[in-house]
């Protein structure tokens, strides 16, 4: 290998397949730990998603505009603080490490503000439900994201091995999916019988969630370790935030991958709230009742999808083709689940809406999933350019970046429901709102996932330069380690 400057020259003949050490396979515990930590952090943010629009809208009558609106404002809210827990994760010190001392102070407050959304105060207009809305958002998205991005950042520190990193991140999916397939039924749930009311049905299976969403959070506190902290983190300096910011805004693959999945984002979430109504409203001509229990079958369906493929497709293919040909590839199945939607809605045929669905999950848990074990060479990357390990901000900066894109989709959402005629008090929908929803449903996202397919063509961490680095950084670390003793 030669360097010059900050560029790896790499040799044009393929090499034969890397082969992962014994020292650098996570043991079954930590993977255990990390994905019921994810569990923790995914499974109570997908579940508001599944549960936010059926609730406030279907239920309580709230204005989609309204709704879009808040959401928007906790994406920028998100967005302001991500970078500021991120940075405080890779900065913070103690005896216990600078990650696990903030998971175990986070899981709670997350499990507890997740059970306070559902516990709206009685008669309040769609002002009142705004302004609760707004202030839960804004306290559990708080505790959330002091949660998220220090397990984001053990995780990315879990190895630093190329293909280690891509079977965690099929543990992390699998373990993130799993929970919220039971996400899927929470709404059909609280139209049972034995409950008074749907509120007070609701308030009861989301308090259960809670309960699990806080044992889940202190999982990694307790079976999960940070392999950098002794060796690298608690001897480098703290990273002030505009430093940070420049360093990362000057690292080409990670440009590359956080213009994609800013572009995928806002794709899917300008129009991913029509999933449901396509289904109560299309398909099932404004029965709520039935149609939630149907979409929970699609749910299920769609995490089915996601989870098998983490498990049996991706990896495999991750390590014959690489990652970057992998995000691509599930971003093309992605492009083909749209196409599919515009043939599949059919009112009184529900099943065949699985084609979208199940495709949805393949191409979400590729996307996902690749991206997820990228950042763990990006952050290798990283340290090979200046020296120091900033996981956590990293992952914070990703965030930030998704939520700015998924923000915006999501602001203009419920606007494109009150564009195409969307009114949930007159029932079933006229024909023409109809169309102009199949139409918006299929777009957006195709479109969306053709440019990150696009975007991600040079992006340039392969395998072969992946480890170079990883020998690099090794040859530092026993270089510092007599110094540091």
């Amino acid at each position: 290998m030669r360097r010059r400057g900050h560029r790896i020259t790499v040799s044009l003949s393929r090499p034969p397949p890397h082969q992962t050490r014994a020292e650098d396979r996570v043991s079954l515990r930590e993977k255990i730990g990390l994905g019921l930590g994810r569990v923790a952090a995914d499974g109570s943010g997908g579940t508001i998603h599944v549960l936010l629009s059926p609730i406030y809208n279907m239920t309580l009558g709230m204005n989609p505009a309204l709704i879009s609106t808040v959401v928007f404002i906790q994406r920028i809210w998100d967005a302001v603080t991500d970078p500021v827990c991120g940075q405080y994760s890779d900065n913070f010190r103690s005896r216990w490490g600078r990650r696990r001392p903030l998971l175990a102070v986070a899981a709670l407050p997350t499990a507890l503000f997740f059970a306070g959304l559902w516990w709206t105060p009685p008669g309040l207009g769609d002002l009142g439900l705004f302004w609760f809305l707004l202030g839960m958002f804004v306290v559990f998205h708080l505790a959330h994201t002091l949660y998220a991005m220090p397990l984001t950042g053990l995780v990315l520190e879990a190895t630093d091995d190329y293909h280690e990193r891509t079977r965690i991140a099929a543990v992390l999916m699998v373990f993130g999916y799993a929970f919220q397939v039971l996400s899927q039924w929470i709404f059909p749930l609280t139209q049972l019988a034995i409950f008074s009311d749907p509120m007070t049905g609701l308030r009861w299976v989301t308090g259960g969630c809670a309960a699990v969403f806080f044992i889940a959070g202190l999982a990694p506190v307790f079976l999960c370790r940070e392999r950098n902290y002794a060796r690298v983190a608690s001897l480098q300096p703290k990273i002030n935030m505009r430093e940070g910011i420049r360093d990362v805004l000057a690292n080409p693959p990670f440009m590359r991958l956080i213009v994609a999945r800013v572009v995928a984002s806002f794709g899917y979430n300008i129009v991913g709230m029509l999933g449901i109504y396509m289904n109560t409203y299309y398909v099932f001509g404004g029965d709520v009742r039935a149609g939630g229990w149907f979409y929970g079958y699609l749910g299920t369906a769609y995490m089915a999808a996601a989870i098998t493929c983490s498990v049996f497709v991706y990896p495999r293919l991750s390590r014959r083709i690489g990652k970057r040909r992998t995000l691509q590839l599930a971003a093309l199945v992605l492009m083909a689940g749209c196409v599919s939607k515009l043939f599949v809605y059919h009112p009184g045929l529900p099943w065949l809406q699985l084609v979208v669905l199940v495709t949805n999950g393949a191409a979400g848990s590729g996307i996902g999933l690749m991206a997820t074990a990228m950042m763990g060479d990006i952050a290798d990357y990283e340290e090979w350019r200046h020296g120091r390990r900033n996981e956590a901000f990293l992952a914070s900066i990703m965030s930030w970046f998704d939520k700015v894109g998924g923000s915006l989709g999501s602001l203009l959402g419920g606007f494109v429901l009150l564009w195409i005629g969307f009114d949930a008090k007159l029932g079933p929908q006229t024909e023409h709102t109809l169309r102009l929803m199949k139409f918006s449903y299929f777009a957006m996202p195709f479109f969306g996932a053709l440019v990150a397919l696009l975007l991600m063509q040079r992006y340039e961490l392969g395998e072969e330069k992946v480890y170079e680095i990883k020998a690099e950084l090794a040859r530092r670390h026993a270089a510092a380690a007599p110094a540091a003793t």
